[in-house]
């Protein structure tokens, strides 16, 4: 009865629409009841919690998702301590190369990451895939005046285990199908990579398929889009060609949260890390509150199912 008493408060507490942590509970509750006691009740909980300082979860029917607010140089190496792996891991970083005026040049709001940065993280990401022939996507700029420095990002592959898949390319295109431009020039391509320790493709029907996609680019923020958003169909093709339903991925540089939503749409499970607030907040929580089954209450939303098992 005790169980199910502090179960009720903390539901209770949590309906009221408050951003929390752990911690905050074992304030509220502590007096009565001990730690593990309350860490047991939430994670049994069937709401949408924040688990710690800009940590959100959103566990539903059939499909999971965790976001954390975090600087992924750093908490890389926490998700390889707690010895978690992943089906598939995305990596669209806010990169810096000369001359991108289409690309994450100047279009993020906290430092880009430098090639010995890059080095330093996808030396942990390959410690994160959970076998042989788990994927890594990495996607860039490809220009005529990025594609110098585009390659000595890619050339930090080098330095792991990790051998080159495929590789392809994504066009941005207009409304009428046209290729974007940037005043009299065209937009260039976004290179895409793929990885993995084997060096081939999980599933043997993709072998030598085609990585080049031609989509329509997502809203700009004047439009209400994120600055460097990926189309959702991109996302889902790269998901379906690497991972099955209830897998796991990892998007290191959630930002739009497209990641997520592509994950999520085709039932995968899907783990972001983003630094910026600003994204959490208008474009990745409204992203995962459309997969809750009733109307969201702030940032919580009734669901079924426990949470998130990587948490």
């Amino acid at each position: 009865m005790q169980n199910l008493s502090l179960a009720k408060k903390i539901e209770k507490y949590i309906a009221q629409g408050k951003e929390f942590t752990l911690q905050e509970l074992y304030t509220e509750f502590g007096e009565d009841y001990k730690k593990h006691s309350i860490r047991a009740r939430v994670y049994e909980s069937n709401k949408v919690i924040r688990t710690g300082r800009g940590s959100y979860i959103l566990a539903g029917i059939d499909i999971e998702a965790v976001i954390e607010e975090v600087d992924t140089k750093e908490h890389i190496f926490r998700l390889v301590d707690a010895k978690l792996k992943y089906d598939m891991i995305f990596l669209d970083i806010p990169y810096s190369l000369a001359g991108q005026r289409g690309g994450n040049r100047a279009l993020v709001d906290y430092e880009t990451i430098s090639e010995d940065e890059f080095k330093s993280i996808i030396i942990e990401v390959e410690k994160l895939l959970k076998n042989e022939d788990s994927q890594v996507f990495f996607m860039i700029a490809g220009g005529k005046t990025s594609i110098k420095g585009a390659k000595r990002y890619i050339n930090m592959f080098s330095h792991t285990g990790l051998k080159l898949v495929n590789q392809g390319s994504y066009t941005k295109l207009t409304k009428d199908g046209k290729v974007c431009n940037m005043g009299a020039y065209k937009l260039p391509k976004e290179l895409i990579f793929s990885y993995s320790k084997s060096g081939k493709e999980r599933f043997s029907e993709m072998t030598g398929m085609s990585m080049d996609y031609s989509y329509q680019r997502p809203p700009l923020p004047r439009a209400g889009g994120y600055r460097t958003q990926k189309p959702l169909i991109l996302l889902q093709s790269l998901i379906k060609r690497a991972t099955l339903a209830g897998e796991a991925i990892l998007d290191l540089f959630a930002g739009s949260g497209v990641t997520l939503d592509a994950g999520l749409s085709l039932g995968r499970k899907v783990h972001g890390l983003e630094i910026s607030s600003d994204a959490i907040i208008n474009h990745v929580l409204p992203r995962l509150q459309r997969y809750t089954r009733n109307e969201p209450k702030g940032l919580l939303a009734t669901t079924q199912t426990s949470l998130y098992d990587f948490m």
